[in-house]
């Protein structure tokens, strides 16, 4: 009997790219759905696009959703396709429009295909807002309080689909990127603290110089092998008690410890920062994440410190823009 397809949405994107060439390691049968495929970040992320199942598809359309699922045998779904947080700032409408009825739409198709699993990586900013004095660690109990329309979206999806589990049987599993992510894609889909890390590293894998505005303080940052990472694992693992975790690092860097790591690893690199407006309403003060229950329950742990992500970083980003 052929091997059940899981499809992930969003596929050829910076998690996606990675979740993919996961699952291909493990023996999976993954197929890509997205609406704009990416065959460069594939390729330079290790996987050939023409050994690979691509769907160009919206994720508003609804019926072409169904096909995927139904023409690919797919049983389990990651569902990653999604406008950013300052995309949706900038167009909000839009933005509810894909974050939320995309991922009804998504909802929607495991119930009309039976599919068994559904994992949903949603956003530490679900949260942000709670932060506040007395507060020692974020685990999975921490109040939902979105502050931003993206991070309203992000909860309302975590809302319904534990409804539409509850009601329609299958698996809903909730992933909280609990860390900025970053790592080698197209520009255009980065935030500003992901465009900032990008320009640093290849400046310095170009032996330029270059200043960089940057509006945070310190917090926690992801690197998108182990977003990834965690992704795979959950959608992966046959039983575990919870349908909620978090998936970071635990740990918190300024922009300097940023620069520090590239210069580490590109000798003579000159980067200079200046401070900037934070482009989204989230508190400077943040504290580390606690992903403990993603440790235990699926066996996670972040594999890519900042100095090991750097060099990974660049040596992907050299494939990418064939520097």
């Amino acid at each position: 009997m052929a091997k059940k397809g899981i499809l992930v949405t969003g596929g050829s994107g910076l998690v996606g790219a990675y979740a993919v060439q996961m699952l291909l390691e493990r023996g999976e049968r993954p197929v890509i759905f997205d609406v704009a495929l990416n065959e460069r970040l594939l390729g330079a992320v290790g996987l050939d696009p023409a050994k690979l199942t691509l769907i160009r598809g919206d994720m508003l359309d609804l019926p072409a959703l169904i096909s995927a699922i139904r023409d690919n045998d797919c049983d389990r779904i990651i569902h990653l396709a999604a406008f950013l947080g300052e995309e949706v700032q900038r167009r909000p409408y839009s933005g509810v429009r894909l974050n939320f009825m995309g991922t009804v739409n998504v909802f929607e198709a495991a119930r009309l295909e039976k599919v068994s699993r559904v994992v949903f990586p949603s956003s530490g900013t679900v949260y942000l807002g709670s932060l506040g004095e007395g507060l020692e660690k974020i685990d999975e109990s921490i109040p939902i309080n979105p502050p931003s329309v993206y991070a309203a979206t992000k909860a309302s999806c975590e809302f319904m689909g534990r409804a539409y589990a509850k009601r329609y049987g299958f698996e809903f599993v909730c992933l909280r990127y609990t860390g900025g992510l970053y790592g080698p894609s197209p520009a255009a889909l980065k935030a500003t603290r992901e465009i900032a890390i990008q320009q640093m590293i290849r400046a310095a894998v170009k032996g330029e110089s270059v200043k960089i505005s940057w509006p945070y303080g310190p917090a926690e940052i992801l690197y998108g092998k182990d977003a990834a990472k965690g992704t795979v694992l959950a959608v992966l693992k046959e039983k575990f008690k919870d349908p909620l975790f978090h998936i970071g690092n635990g740990i918190m860097l300024s922009g300097d410890d940023i620069v520090a790591a590239v210069r580490k690893a590109y000798p003579g690199s000159n980067i200079e920062l200046t401070k900037a407006n934070n482009p989204m309403p989230y508190p400077d003060s943040r504290l580390a994440s606690d992903f403990s229950r993603a440790k235990e329950q699926l066996g996670y742990q972040p594999d890519y410190s900042i100095d090991r992500a750097v060099v990974d970083y660049g040596e992907t980003l050299k494939r990418l823009e064939n520097l």
